[in-house]
C-alpha cells in the first residue's frame, strides 16, 4: 500500500471521527428510569404518579433522639426543628410542595369555610345522623354541649360558632377529616404531623426536578445535607425515604463498581493483547471501533430524539464486539506476509458473514418493549456495521506502518483445531446440551425490576425506621381520577370514593367527602331540602324551648336559623387550594398547565391500603368506570412481567431463528451449519445450567447479555468453521481465543460488582463465552470431522 493511500484512508477515518463529534455536541444524556420501563401504558401510568408529585416526593422523618434530649422538652424542640426545616425546603426553589404543618388557627378557619356549605357535604347517612340530633334527645345534648364550650377557656372566641351550629352539625363534616389521614399512624399536633409517642415529624416535599435522575438527586441530597445542618437542634436528626435515597444508592454503586473493576480490566486486557499480539500497532487496531463510536451516537441519539446513559454505557460495550473483527483482520494481515490481497480475501467471508449475524441479532432487539433496549440495539448496531467498515479501510494501512513480522506463533493454535479424539469431545458437549435441556424449563423469570435493585443497608434501615414510625409499609394502590374538567374530575372522584365504601373498605385516603363533585353536591343538598321539608315543622319552638330552659337567650341562635333558610354555598377546589387545608389538599388534587400545547390537566388522587382481594376488585371497577385509572405496584409488575417475558420469548426465538437462517444459507451445509450453531447451543445449555445451579432467576440483564453472547459465539463458530474448510484454521484459532479471552476480561470482572445488574451482566458472559470458547476451538473442528475417513 503506497503512503498517499495509506495517508487518504486515515484522512477519511479522521472526517468519520470528525462527524461523529459534530453529531454528538450538543448529546444531553437523559437518566430517566422511565427508560428501563417496557411498554406504552406502563410508563403512561408512571408518568401519571409523576404528574401526581408521588415520583419525585421524599418522606423526612424529623425524630428526637432520646439518648440525648430529656423526653420532657423533645416535643417542643422537636416541632421548632421541624418547622424551620419545612421553611427552609419551601424558600430554597429545589421544591415545588412542602408539607410540614399547618397553619395556626387552621380549625376555626376551617370551621368559617366549610359552614355555609354543610348541607352540600351530607349524604343519607350523614342525614341519618341529623335526624338523632334534631331529636328532643339530641337537641338537649347539643345545648349541654355548646353551654359547656362557651363556659370554657375558648369560650369568648366560640361564641360565633356556638350560634350558627348549637348542635354541632359540623362536627359530622370534620368528622369525614379522618379520610384524609389514609392508614398512617398520625397524630396533628399544633399542625404539626406527629406520631402517636410525640418523639417524630413528617415532613413531605416534592422535588421541582426529577428525582429519578441521578444528577438532580445528587443536588437535592446535598440541599438537604445543608438544611439538616443548620434546621435541627442537637439531638433532632432526620432520615428520607422514597425515590431519592434508591436512585442514589444505584448510581453510586454503580460508579463504585466501574471505578474499582474498570482499572482491572484495563491492566489485564493490556497484558493479555501484550503477551498475544507483542505489536505496539495493536492499540491502534483495538482503537480503530472507538473511533467509530462517536458517529454511531451521534445517529443514535438524533434517531431517538435523546439518548438514556444506560442505553449509552451498555451500547458501548456491545460495541466492543467490533474489536473482535479488527483482531481477526489484523492477524490474518499479519499471517499473510507480502500477499495481504489474498489474505484479504480469505478473512473477508467469514468477516462479513460475523457482521451480517451479528447485526442481525441487535436489529432484533430494536423490536424491544424497553425503550433503552432500543436504543442500545441502534447503537450497537449502527457501530458494529461503522466499525467494521473502519476496520476494513484502516487495518491494512496500520499493517503497513513498519516490516512485518513473519515469525507468528502458529503451531501452539494449529493442534487445538485438528482435535485428534473427536468422539470424546462431542460425548462431553452432548451432555453439556442435555442438561441445559433438562434445567431451561425449571428456570424461572422474574420480570419485578426491584431485583435489579442495589441492596442498600442505608435505605432498608430508613424505610424500616420510617414503617416504625408512622404505620403501614404495606402495598398501596392510587386511585386516579382525570376528567376534561375539574367537575368531571371531582365526580369521578366520588365515585371512587363510594365504591370504596360499599367494598368495607377501611384504609384509604380520600378528600371526596369534603369535595364532593357536582353530582354529589346536587344529591345531598335534594336530600338536605326534602329532610328539612319533612323535619321542620315545630323545630324552631322546640329548639328555642329547650334552649331557654338551658339559659340561652330567646333571640341568641337567630343566626343558625338564617344559616338553614340561607342557599348552601357551592364547594369548589378553590375553597380548599386556598384554605387551611391547602398543603393537604395539593397533594391530592392536581391541576397543570402544558406550557407547549396549552392542555390543563387535571388529577385528583385516592390512597389505598389493599391486598389481592381489594385490587382485583378495584381493576373490575377500573374497566367499567371511564376516568378510573389504578396504579399499583402489583399491577404493574405483573404487567411489565408479562411484557418482558413477551420480549424474552419473542427476541430470543427471533434472534436464534434469523441466526440459524443466516447460517444455513451462507454454508449450506449440514456439518459446517452444526458447527457453527455449537459454540451458541453450547452457551445457552452452561447459562441454564449455571442459573439452575445457582438458584438464581433469569432477569432482564440475563436476557439483554445473553443476546449478545449469541451474537458473540455465532461468530466464533463462523471464523473456526471457515478457516477450518479453506485450511487456515490456526490464525483464526488464535484470533478466536484472543477475542474470547478479551471479552471474558472485559465483561467478566462484572460479575464482581456490587450492583445485581452489573453483577448479572458479567455473570452472563463469563458463562456463556466461558464455555462457547473451548466449543468453539475444540467441538466445531470435531463436529466438521467426526466420522469422516482420513
Amino acid at each position: 500500500m503506497s503512503k498517499t493511500a495509506a495517508f487518504s484512508r486515515w484522512l477519511i477515518m479522521l472526517l468519520v471521527f470528525s462527524l461523529g463529534l459534530f453529531f454528538c455536541r450538543d448529546l444531553r444524556l437523559s437518566e430517566d428510569a422511565f427508560d428501563l420501563l417496557p411498554g406504552e401504558a406502563v410508563q403512561g401510568d408512571l408518568r401519571m404518579l409523576q404528574q401526581m408529585g408521588l415520583v419525585d416526593r421524599v418522606f423526612i422523618t424529623v425524630y428526637a433522639d432520646q439518648e440525648h434530649i430529656p423526653r420532657p422538652v423533645s416535643k417542643k424542640v422537636l416541632q421548632k426543628s421541624t418547622e424551620k426545616l419545612g421553611n427552609l425546603l419551601a424558600e430554597s426553589g429545589h421544591f415545588s410542595y412542602v408539607l410540614s404543618r399547618l397553619p395556626e388557627g387552621y380549625e376555626t378557619a376551617l370551621f368559617a369555610g366549610l359552614q355555609p356549605s354543610l348541607p352540600l357535604l351530607f349524604n343519607e347517612e350523614d342525614l341519618e345522623k341529623l335526624a338523632a340530633k334534631i331529636s328532643p334527645d339530641g337537641i338537649q345534648e347539643g345545648l349541654r354541649n355548646s353551654f359547656a364550650l362557651l363556659n370554657s377557656p375558648a369560650g369568648i372566641a366560640m361564641k360565633r360558632q356556638v350560634q350558627v351550629d348549637p348542635l354541632g352539625f359540623t362536627a359530622l363534616a370534620l368528622g369525614k377529616l379522618n379520610h384524609m389521614r389514609s392508614e398512617y399512624a398520625v397524630q396533628i399536633d399544633q399542625g404539626f404531623f406527629m406520631s402517636r409517642d410525640g418523639l417524630s415529624c413528617l415532613v413531605v416535599a416534592e422535588a421541582s426536578g426529577s428525582l429519578t435522575d441521578s444528577a438532580q438527586a445528587a443536588e437535592i441530597e446535598s440541599f438537604l445535607d445543608d438544611a439538616f445542618s443548620q434546621a435541627l437542634d442537637s439531638g433532632i436528626k432526620a432520615s428520607v425515604i422514597g425515590s431519592l435515597p434508591h436512585t442514589l444508592a444505584n448510581s453510586r454503586t454503580i460508579k463504585s463498581d466501574l471505578r474499582m473493576l474498570l482499572p482491572v480490566a484495563t491492566v489485564l486486557l493490556i497484558l493479555l493483547l501484550g503477551f498475544a499480539l507483542r505489536d505496539i500497532r495493536a492499540l491502534l487496531v483495538i482503537s480503530v471501533p472507538y473511533l467509530a463510536a462517536p458517529l454511531a451516537i451521534g445517529l443514535t441519539a438524533l434517531a431517538f430524539g435523546k439518548l438514556s446513559g444506560l442505553a449509552l454505557g451498555f451500547g458501548i460495550v456491545l460495541l466492543g464486539i467490533a474489536v473482535d473483527f479488527s483482531i481477526h483482520l489484523y492477524l490474518a494481515l499479519m499471517a499473510g506476509g507480502r500477499n495481504q490481497g489474498e489474505a484479504m480475501r480469505r478473512v473477508m467471508r467469514p468477516l462479513l458473514y460475523a457482521v451480517l449475524t451479528t447485526s442481525s441479532v441487535f436489529i432484533v432487539l430494536l423490536f424491544s418493549e424497553v425503550p433503552s433496549h432500543r436504543q442500545m440495539a441502534l447503537l450497537a448496531f449502527s457501530g458494529i456495521v461503522l466499525s467494521s467498515l473502519c476496520a476494513f479501510l484502516v487495518i491494512p494501512a496500520i499493517v503497513n506502518l513498519r516490516p512485518r513480522n513473519s515469525a507468528q506463533p502458529q503451531t501452539q493454535w494449529l493442534k487445538f483445531s485438528t482435535p485428534k479424539r473427536p468422539g470424546i469431545i462431542l460425548l462431553s458437549w452432548l451432555v453439556l446440551l442435555v442438561l441445559g435441556v433438562i434445567s431451561w424449563p425449571q428456570l424461572r423469570y422474574n420480570g419485578d425490576l426491584r431485583a435489579l435493585d442495589v441492596p442498600d443497608k442505608q435505605v432498608e434501615s430508613d424505610e424500616r425506621h420510617f414503617n416504625q414510625n408512622w404505620g403501614g409499609g404495606g402495598e398501596q394502590a392510587f386511585v386516579l381520577a382525570t376528567g376534561a374538567n375539574p367537575d368531571n374530575v371531582l365526580d369521578t372522584n366520588y365515585r371512587i370514593y363510594r365504591f370504596l365504601q360499599e367494598q368495607g373498605v377501611k384504609k384509604f385516603q380520600s378528600f371526596a367527602p369534603l369535595l364532593p363533585g357536582p353530582q354529589a353536591q346536587d344529591r345531598n343538598l335534594r336530600g338536605w331540602q326534602q329532610f328539612w321539608k319533612d323535619n321542620r315543622v315545630g323545630f324552631k319552638d322546640q329548639f328555642i324551648s329547650a334552649a331557654v330552659s338551658s339559659g340561652f337567650a330567646e333571640n341568641g341562635f337567630v343566626p343558625f336559623f338564617s344559616w338553614l333558610d340561607a342557599d348552601p354555598r357551592h364547594l369548589s377546589p378553590g375553597v380548599f387550594l386556598g384554605g387551611p387545608l391547602q398543603p393537604l389538599f395539593a397533594s391530592m388534587l392536581k391541576i397543570s398547565s402544558d406550557p407547549l400545547t396549552g392542555d390543563t390537566t387535571h388529577l385528583a388522587m385516592t390512597t389505598v391500603a389493599i391486598d389481592d382481594s381489594i385490587l382485583a376488585k378495584l381493576l373490575e371497577f377500573e374497566e367499567e368506570g371511564e376516568g378510573v385509572h389504578i396504579l399499583a405496584n402489583k399491577k404493574w409488575q405483573a404487567e411489565v412481567e408479562r411484557l418482558l417475558r413477551h420480549d424474552v420469548i419473542t427476541l430470543s426465538c427471533a434472534a436464534g431463528l434469523i441466526i440459524t437462517l443466516l447460517v444455513i444459507l451462507q454454508f449450506r451445509n449440514t456439518r459446517a451449519v452444526a458447527a457453527v450453531l455449537a459454540p451458541v447451543a453450547s452457551a445457552l445449555a452452561a447459562m441454564s445450567v449455571f442459573c439452575l445451579l445457582t438458584g438464581r432467576e433469569l432477569n432482564m440483564m440475563h436476557v439483554i447479555m445473553g443476546i449478545m453472547v449469541i451474537g458473540l459465539s455465532v461468530d466464533y463458530g463462523i471464523f473456526i468453521v471457515c478457516a477450518k474448510l479453506s485450511g487456515g484454521e490456526s490464525t483464526s484459532t488464535r484470533a478466536v481465543s484472543i477475542c474470547a479471552a478479551s471479552s471474558l476480561i472485559g465483561f467478566g470482572v462484572l460479575a464482581f460488582a456490587g450492583h445485581p445488574a452489573l453483577h448479572a451482566l458479567g455473570v452472563t458472559v463469563l458463562v456463556g463465552i466461558g464455555v462457547a470458547w473451548p466449543t468453539a476451538v475444540l467441538v466445531s473442528p470435531s463436529l466438521l470431522v467426526f466420522g469422516q475417513k482420513k
